[in-house]
């Protein structure tokens, strides 16, 4: 099986009837018919790109149907001739990403030589397929405010959106932003210009999160979207939701496809600069708290973009043919942290503790909130500050299209963009780098009226560092942290310190060093062919990917849990891990068929199926990671398997078949009724669970040193990582050897009703059940078979359910106004909404939001033509908005487990209700007014399990409403300058987010700081649910 992907990616190049899943283009398609209704075959069409000249040309087959594709998305003119017939002309036909429009034409008889010209525009309704999901158009990306001008908060505007919980504290390479009908976060697939953007590369810390499998978009250091493309080179992008079509696949949340801008015939650019400063923000609701001043914020966000034809003086004239566009973005930002209660040795234990301790302890910031030792006794006390802290991004793109003749077209695409920030996770400062490079080669054909091509070619190159550099922050004295625990000589240690009180909290101090890179090909290409009423496609997405672990080694966890441990430096839990690195490898195939049948001029079927193929993961160097044999259910059956053996057995019958069908059940124009139906089986992959196999047996190994001291000596640090038995130092990471890929079952009907020309509405219901979702059970078998100790067992066979209405609104502008709203009103619910969930009960999911109200808007105010005085001031003015609201997230409270002896399983037996006490109490001293009452619960006995249920307390809603003004000055023919002056959380509604889980903290069920602090994947100042921050910009457009 090894060597099965590269033969299938060899039968690839040599086989040219094949198509891809990822196809950015657009289709147009009809039916032409004399005034009588009958069929008109051979009838000329030509369609024309308005904005570059590149016209494309076809027939009408036997039954009177041309479908023309390969068209970029863009605007485009159509041309309808046959002799006998006058020469129909629509002009403004607008193609989106992935956009299938049906045109249907009746011809007047005539002479060919006369031309009418009907009616400019497109419809807004979908008549080919059951796929629910969004297009967000160039306009709406320009205008609506877009904190950190990322694309990411003008995904959530499609219904069945929400993002990640904040109850995640998610880090980057470990979960996605974006929960999509109920699916893990981790499920979704980014697609730009066809080809794969789900390039994050991990941390490289130590762990294999989703990143590591090519699960997750790529993302800048601080988490953005201009490592994808900046919004300045977006064209636009494309959300499919639920019941897309056999071409699309890899995983079954959010279909994300982006396509990138290209050259146009006319010369164009931009130049702009946008500016922050603290001076105009709200200080957030934690600083106002614990009364700190406002930190620190400077923004310059600035770039341009130039486009046009391709043309070298003397050299070279491509004004036909050649086009190109180059955009550059720089971001330089001192990036504010609110301030937030940690928690730190207090003086007296610095003072008393044993000697070779105290300078790791003098390193921590010194105490400036509540002491817990009342100064009389060694403790922990609090220490609360905001500060702020460097950031940058530098992200470039340069795109080159060229057309051969009428039949042939090529693009590549180059982008870079290397990023930097700053942070704290804990106390030292954290100097994080991401590098990403895209190379992305696209050959369109059209060999024939009924067939055309679309190749494209994408590989990319990610790199990311971390350094951990521990400094006066705070008042602390610093030092080199892993020489005070003994590792000094160990360039590429990690150092940490933990410490845990029951009652107080916890405190996490590290000093990280980290590097790690990646790579990925990706082969696509997309043929398609028009027979009769069908339009057949084939084809094939090949996916390779290189996906390093460089752990840094020696890393060293030293946890003390009291105070008098921590006094007399004999840690509770030393642990100390050595590794060894190795190189993943994933190979992924989709082969799929697809039918477009147009039943009926008002009916349309889509039919189709996708086989997916996803081996375990293998290692560049043939050091394939260890699994076990035997029964899991029987401990003492189990053995090691010889190296080379398989994580699990690769399924070769993972079939997806998909089913749709549109009616357009009236037909006047403007009030068009459209019906769809459809359902399907989607299958996600188990890559992050295999990259799991390369942290276990034979590439780590750990040593726990009970009661001893710091600092360790070199024999304890530099231990091998063995493979021999007993196991007892490794985790191992184990999988059934007919472990199946996940798969879920989709299905929705929707209405979409035209409201005049511009304007749908439609409401869905959606529903997705998950089947055999990847789980996780903790196994402690020492005392059921001595030669093993941890066992991580991961069998896939949990179940999720999700149910909705969703309602959408669009306009396209029409006097100015475009709007795009949508509401949700869902239950999602599952038994665990990652792999490693505890615990493992049927409850509310992690994500499952009831409501949620999502709204974009662009006004272009009218004129006024009164006087030039009026004119010089009223006109010009444009107005944007975006709000958010949805209800709250649930809250998974953290209680206890114990080990079962009879199995090793370790069980979470949670919290139980304490009888005649209100869950929540309510309180303006509360942040947000509320908290979760501790003396509702009480931790159960040993091996009994609590009464409360998963996931049945809830945070905190949100609601903010970002708004934008905008001025534009007409300079000189297409010259202008725009003047923008936007304000995020225009009201400075405070929205609460994490709200502390762990029972046994002083701060249980309160929340501890804002809503844009709780997504690690992204910058605190680009996150929903900050304080009002202001943002101006100046941009020139020539």
């Amino acid at each position: 099986m090894k060597h099965l992907c590269p033969r299938l990616l060899l039968l690839i190049l040599c086989v040219t009837t094949l198509a891809i899943a990822q196809s950015t283009d657009a289709t147009i398609s009809g039916l032409v018919v004399d005034p009588s209704g009958r069929i008109i075959p051979d009838a000329e069409i030509v369609i024309l790109n308005e904005t570059t000249g590149i016209h494309y040309t076809n027939k009408t087959n036997g039954t009177g149907i041309y479908t023309v594709s390969i068209l970029p998305p863009g605007q485009y003119r159509l041309q309808v001739s046959k002799i006998g017939f006058k020469t129909l002309i629509k002009p403004g036909i607008v193609l989106n990403v992935q956009s299938a429009v049906a045109l249907n034409f009746t011809l007047p008889i005539g002479a060919a030589s006369e031309s009418i010209t009907v009616e400019a525009g497109t419809s807004l309704l979908n008549t080919t397929d059951a796929s629910v999901g969004t297009v967000v158009d160039r306009k709406l990306v320009s205008n609506i405010p877009l904190n950190g001008r990322s694309f990411q908060d003008l995904i959530s505007l499609t219904p069945g959106v929400v993002t990640q919980s904040p109850q995640s504290g998610s880090t980057l390479g470990d979960n996605g932003d974006f929960s999509v009908n109920g699916q893990r976060t981790e499920s979704n697939n980014y697609t730009i210009d066809g080809v794969t953007g789900n390039i994050a590369s991990g941390d490289g810390y130590g762990g294999a999160g989703a990143a590591t499998g090519g699960a997750l978009g790529g993302a800048t250091a601080l988490g953005t979207t201009q490592s994808l493309i900046s919004v300045d080179a977006l064209q636009e992008f494309r959300v499919q939701t639920s019941t897309y079509s056999a071409e699309y696949g890899r995983s079954p949340g959010g279909q994300f496809s982006l396509v990138t801008r290209s050259g146009t015939k006319i010369f164009h650019g931009t130049l702009f600069d946008y500016l922050r400063n603290d001076f105009f923000d709200a200080n957030d609701w934690f600083n106002d708290h614990y009364g700190k001043p406002i930190s620190a914020l400077r923004q310059n966000d600035f770039g341009g973009t130039f486009g046009g034809p391709m043309w070298i003086p003397g050299i070279y004239n491509g004004k036909n043919n050649t086009f190109f566009f180059v955009s550059y973005e720089g971001l330089r930002l001192t990036q504010p942290t609110a301030a937030a209660i940690q928690y730190v040795p207090d003086l007296f234990m610095r003072q008393q503790a044993a000697a070779a301790i105290q300078p790791i302890l003098n390193a921590y910031p010194l105490p400036n909130g509540l002491d817990y030792g009342n100064s009389v006794s060694p403790n922990l006390a609090q220490f609360i500050a905001p500060f702020s802290l460097p950031s940058s991004i530098d992200s470039t793109s340069v795109r080159i299209d060229h057309t051969f003749g009428d039949h042939l077209s090529a693009f590549f695409r180059y982008g870079y963009t290397p990023s930097s920030t700053t942070s704290r996770p804990d106390f030292a400062r954290l100097e994080s780098s991401t590098n990403i490079q895209t190379y992305t080669l696209g050959l369109s054909s059209q060999f024939s009226t009924r067939f055309n091509n679309d190749w494209r070619l994408g590989y990319d190159r990610t790199a990311s560092s971390n350094v951990g550099v521990v400094d006066n922050f705070g008042g602390a004295t610093p030092v080199n942290l892993a020489a005070a625990m003994g590792a000094g000589s160990l360039s590429g240690s990690y150092p940490a310190i933990y410490l845990s009180i029951p009652g107080i909290g916890t405190s996490l101090f590290t000093a990280p060093n980290s590097t790690n890179f990646g790579r990925q090909w990706n082969l696509v290409d997309t043929f398609t062919m028009s027979a009769g009423r069908h339009e057949l496609k084939f084809g094939v997405d090949y996916r390779h990917i290189i996906s390093p672990l460089r752990p840094a080694d020696p890393q060293i966890l030293v946890e003390y849990l009291s105070p008098q441990s921590l006094l007399n430096n004999l840690a509770d839990y030393p642990d100390v891990s050595r590794f060894i690195a190795a190189t993943p490898v994933f190979n992924e195939t989709a082969l799929f068929a697809q039918d477009q049948w147009r039943v009926a001029p008002s009916v349309q079927l889509s039919l189709g199926i996708r086989w997916e193929v996803n081996p375990p993961p293998t290692e560049a160097h043939g050091h394939d990671a260890y699994t076990l044999r035997g029964s899991i259910g029987n401990p003492a059956s189990l053995t090691v398997a010889p190296q080379g053996t398989p994580l699990w057995k690769t399924t070769w019958y993972n079939f997806a078949p998909r089913l749709g069908v549109a009616w357009t059940a009236h037909r006047q124009s403007g009030r068009e009724t459209v019906v769809r139906s459809g359902g399907g089986v989607f299958f996600d992959n188990l890559n992050q669970i295999g990259a799991l196999g390369y942290l276990g047996l034979g590439f780590r190994a750990s040593q726990i040193y009970s009661g001893s001291s710091l600092p360790f000596t070199s024999a304890q640090l530099l231990f091998p990582v063995t493979t021999t038995a007993p196991y007892t130092s490794a985790v191992i990471y184990a999988f059934p050897s007919h472990l199946q890929q996940p798969y879920t079952l989709q299905w929705n009907t929707s209405v979409q009703q035209a409201l005049g020309k511009m304007q749908t509405f439609t409401i869905s219901y959606v529903g997705a059940n998950g089947r055999r979702l990847v789980n996780m059970q903790e196994l402690y078998l020492n005392s059921l078979n001595s030669n093993f100790n941890g066992v991580l067992y991961f069998p896939g066979g949990v179940t999720s359910s999700y149910q909705a209405l969703q309602g959408q609104f669009q306009r396209s502008v029409s006097h100015g106004l475009q709007v795009l709203a949508s509401y949700t009103w869902s239950h999602s619910l599952d038994f665990g909404s990652t792999s490693a969930t505890l615990p493992l009960m049927r409850g509310n999911s992690d994500y499952d939001v009831r409501n949620s109200l999502q709204a974009g808007l662009s006004w272009d105010l009218p004129k006024v033509s009164t006087n030039r005085l009026a004119d010089a001031l009223l006109n010009g003015w444009g107005l944007d908005g975006r709000v958010i609201a949805r209800s709250a997230f649930p809250i998974p409270l953290t209680g206890s487990a114990y080990v079962d002896p009879a199995t090793g399983n370790e069980t979470y037996s949670g919290l139980s209700f304490v009888a005649n006490q209100p869950l929540y109490l309510h309180s303006s001293q509360y942040p947000g007014g509320r908290i979760i009452n501790p003396q509702a619960f009480t931790i159960p006995p040993t091996g009994i399990q609590g009464d409360a249920p998963r996931n049945f307390v809830r945070g905190f809603g949100a609601t903010q409403i970002n708004f934008a003004a905008r001025r534009e000055f007409h300079l000189h023919d297409a010259l202008a300058l725009q003047f923008r002056a936007e304000a995020f959380n225009l009201l400075n509604h405070p929205n609460f987010g994490y709200v502390d889980p762990t029972y046994t903290d002083a701060t249980f069920g309160q929340a501890t700081q804002m809503l844009n602090r709780s997504l690690g994947t992204v910058a605190s100042q680009y996150q929903q649910g900050g304080a009002r921050s202001m943002q101006f910009a100046l941009k020139l457009l020539f």
